[in-house]
């Protein structure tokens, strides 16, 4: 049986001091710590979802300036080609007209000289025509006279032929 007295009410007492003093000293100063901590985690929470929706925005910054280089680089590409088949062209537009210069003096040249090896030719037949005219009539002197009249007709008739 229990037996009240002294021993017990100061049991009693001291139970309820304890209680008292651990909820002030000891409880109350775990909660706050406690809450505190709570707070820092949200902080800590809410400052990584700020991190990382910046993150997101660098990124898609990132792809979006990825993409207009990309676009700048196709612009550079096409400019560049343009302008190389442009160069290109002048090139052989030059080129060509170059060797068209080139064969068109060839032909003046060329041409000049068959006029050159005909004019010879000419010259040598009419002195072969003077000379077997001079041996064939004997007189030198009339023999000029109807080798240049044979010459001239000779190079009418050469002159009319194509």
């Amino acid at each position: 049986m229990l037996k009240i007295d002294i021993n017990l009410v100061f049991t009693i007492i001291n139970i309820l001091i304890l209680t008292v003093a651990m909820r002030l000293l000891l409880f109350k100063p775990v909660k706050d710590i406690i809450a505190r901590r709570r707070e820092e985690a949200d902080q800590e929470y809410e400052k990584a979802q700020a991190d990382r929706r910046q993150a997101e925005e660098l990124k898609q910054q990132y792809n979006e300036s990825l993409q207009k280089l990309e676009e700048e680089r196709k612009e550079t590409m096409f400019t560049v080609r343009k302008n190389a088949d442009a160069e290109y062209q002048r090139i052989v537009g030059s080129a060509e007209e170059k060797a068209a210069a080139i064969k068109s003096d060839a032909q003046i040249q060329a041409e000049s000289t068959r006029q050159q090896v005909l004019k010879r030719a000419e010259r040598e037949i009419a002195d072969m025509v003077l000379e077997a005219t001079a041996k064939i009539s004997g007189d030198v002197a009339d023999g000029k006279q109807i080798n240049g009249a044979l010459y001239d007709e000779f190079l009418n008739k050469a002159g009319e032929r194509p």
